[in-house]
C-alpha cells in the first residue's frame, strides 16, 4: 500500500510528465529504461561469481598498498 506521502511524489511526477510534450516523453522513457537496464546489468554482474573473484582478486593485488599514502601524510611527507 503507498503512503500518502508517496501518492503525493506519484500525482506531481504525473502532472509533470503530463506537462511534457510527446518528444520529450519519449526521451524521458528512454533514459529511465535505460537507467533500469544498467541497474539490473549491476546486479547481474554484483551475483556472477566469476566477476566477484576477479574483484577478490583485485583487492588483494592492491591491499598490500591500501596505506601507503596513508602512512606517507602520517609521516609528515607531504
Amino acid at each position: 500500500m503507498l503512503t500518502k506521502e508517496i501518492a503525493s511524489n506519484i500525482k506531481i511526477i504525473a502532472q509533470s510528465i503530463d506537462a511534457l510534450n510527446l518528444t520529450e516523453q519519449l526521451s524521458l522513457l528512454e533514459y529511465i529504461a535505460h537507467q533500469i537496464r544498467i541497474k539490473n546489468e549491476l546486479v547481474v554482474m554484483a551475483q556472477d561469481p566469476q566477476i566477484q573473484a576477479e574483484l577478490s582478486q583485485i583487492q588483494k593485488e592492491f591491499s598490500v598498498a591500501e596505506f601507503d599514502g596513508f602512512l606517507y601524510v602520517l609521516a609528515g611527507s607531504y
